[in-house]
């Protein structure tokens, strides 16, 4: 398989800012607000929002969150220190399929035979990154509502930066919970479980035009 998808992360300004990274923004339509364009990820490209924010006020110890523009998905990268961009762009791009397999085995979606070969099947596609300055107001909800998680798991715990299994566990809680959304084609709200949407998606993405694949898909496991 030689296919080329587009991974495309959208950085908030605070992010950006925190980078020190000069980054463009997607083109603009006439009349409409620049750096806050609708992220939609398909068939080519896969797009995330990704934020940081601050664990205490202005605290050394930040958390990164990023969200799939589509399914909700979402993770978290605790950081002390300043990433380069290159240095973030190499943990997201091995964090979300991380993620992904950690949720599907905690929720039991697909067995686990299955999720080692979905993450075979990814890893023959070829992503190819690109980071713009922009804010997608749509998924901007759901960031701000795992930020407040964040600050809440930091204070029951009464620690200054999340753990990895914190990060984890609380990734897993939040892509396995019903979310509700409004869908970007119909523009009408909808009901759904993160990791679904994402499984199905990447089920898609490896199948391709028409392609095979060796994954079992959640709706024939599901129906079994």
């Amino acid at each position: 398989m030689d296919r080329k998808i587009s991974l495309l992360f959208g950085a908030s300004n605070s992010l950006a800012k925190w980078l020190k990274a000069d980054l463009s923004r997607l083109p603009t339509l006439a009349g409409k607000q620049a750096g806050v364009n609708t992220l939609k990820s398909d068939s080519t490209t896969m797009c995330w929002q990704a934020h940081i924010i601050d664990n205490q006020y202005k605290s050394y110890e930040k958390t990164i969150i990023v969200c799939e523009a589509n399914t909700r998905f979402i993770f978290f990268i605790p950081v002390t220190a300043r990433l380069t961009l290159d240095e973030l762009t190499n943990l997201l791009t091995m964090e979300w399929q991380a993620m992904l397999a950690e949720t599907l085995e905690s929720y039991q979606l697909i067995p686990r035979s299955n999720i080692a070969m979905l993450l075979s099947e990814l890893s023959d596609l070829t992503f190819s990154v690109e980071w713009v300055k922009n804010t997608d107001l749509s998924i901007n909800g759901h960031i701000s509502d795992a930020g407040l998680w964040v600050e809440q798991v930091l204070r029951e715990q009464g620690v200054s930066e999340l753990s990895a299994q914190q990060a984890t566990e609380l990734a897993i809680y939040l892509n396995t919970s019903v979310k509700r959304i409004t869908n970007k084609e119909t523009k009408r709200k909808e009901k759904m479980i993160p990791v679904e949407k994402l499984l199905a998606y990447c089920q898609r993405l490896v199948l391709g035009d028409g392609g095979k694949t060796n994954v079992v898909s959640f709706e024939d496991y599901k129906n079994k």
